[in-house]
């Protein structure tokens, strides 16, 4: 099956990023030390209109977060999107998306964790590549929690033979676990694993034969991980993928925190695709940059990852 790829432009230094709020609410402190690290970078920002709404438990109501994300589309002096925090709130927002729109306008659409569903959503209907990383709130808030150079190398589409040696240093990490795991490559797609669940039985969760699935969670105990795993092989998503890359979950109880290595081997013993354990990608300093739908190559016997496309479109 032949994919067409929707990528946007590569960014380039002096551009301008639209901040917006598909999800929870945001604390102006976190925004403005986030924007600090936009300048720091080279970029200016523009904050959607309602970036600091409130309705309830979420960042204004349905119709304002998603007039913020259209506007901010729209506009042509905005080069790419930057959620400013997860939390909840991006899944309402996915049966009314107009798709048609932001086919017509593929822009860098930056964010993790609740975003994971609109991501996913995206490359689904579209095929569009977006970037699962820092959020501005959060992670860019906290500057040291950030990998900037793979970060801006992404965006910016740097050379590849540039960006190897950043994702490759992944496979160095000490505490990093290889099941069946010699050469793999594929699309890479995944997340936040509790909101990759939620999304089973719906038309927005894409197809996982041949791709690498990336993993990672935060504050679930191990039952409810135990829980969305098996709700996933149920729904088929672990019958032929490329690979499974789980990340970093950090548990709410740390006396599960020894139980969780020996569960996911445990969970994923019977397969025969290979299974990175321990990935730095995810709630964590320095996570790996997911680019949603690229294709990928990991030989773990020489610890090298490639790109084996670039995730933007260089050039005008």
């Amino acid at each position: 099956m032949v994919i067409v790829l929707r990528k946007a432009q590569a960014l380039q230094i002096g551009d301008q990023l639209g901040v917006f709020a598909p999800a929870s609410p945001v604390r102006l402190e976190y925004v403005r030390k986030g924007q600090e690290y936009l300048a720091l970078s080279g970029f200016s920002n523009r904050e959607g209109s309602s970036l600091f709404s409130r309705t309830h438990h979420v960042a204004g109501n349905l119709q304002t977060r998603l007039a913020d994300f259209e506007d901010l589309l729209v506009d042509p002096k905005v080069k790419g999107l930057v959620a400013a925090r997860g939390g909840y709130g991006s899944l309402p927002l996915l049966p009314r998306l107009n798709f048609e729109l932001i086919a017509r306008y593929p822009k860098v659409i930056l964010g993790f964790s609740d975003l994971t569903a609109l991501q996913l959503a995206l490359w689904q209907r579209l095929q569009l590549v977006t970037f699962s990383g820092p959020m501005l709130a959060v992670e860019m808030a906290r500057p040291e929690m950030v990998n900037s150079p793979l970060l801006w190398g992404l965006l910016t589409g740097t050379a590849e033979s540039n960006l190897k040696p950043l994702l490759s240093a992944y496979l160095a990490a000490e505490k990093l676990e290889c099941l069946r795991a010699e050469t793999f490559s594929g699309r890479s797609l995944g997340g936040t694993l509790t909101m990759i669940a939620t999304l089973a039985g719906t038309s927005y969760l894409p197809d996982f034969k041949d791709r690498i699935i990336f993993l990672e969670d935060r504050g679930e105990s191990l039952y409810r991980l135990d829980r969305s795993l098996t709700q996933l092989r149920l729904a088929g998503v672990f019958n032929s993928p490329a690979a499974v890359v789980c990340g970093d979950f950090k548990l709410p109880n740390r006396e599960e925190e020894p139980l969780l290595l020996d569960f996911l081997k445990a969970f994923f013993a019977e397969d025969d695709f290979p299974v990175l354990l321990n990935f730095n990608y995810g709630h964590c300093p320095q996570s790996f940059i997911l680019p949603q739908g690229v294709m990928m190559e990991f030989d773990c016997r020489r610890g090298l990852i490639s790109l084996l496309e670039s995730a933007v479109v260089n050039g005008s």
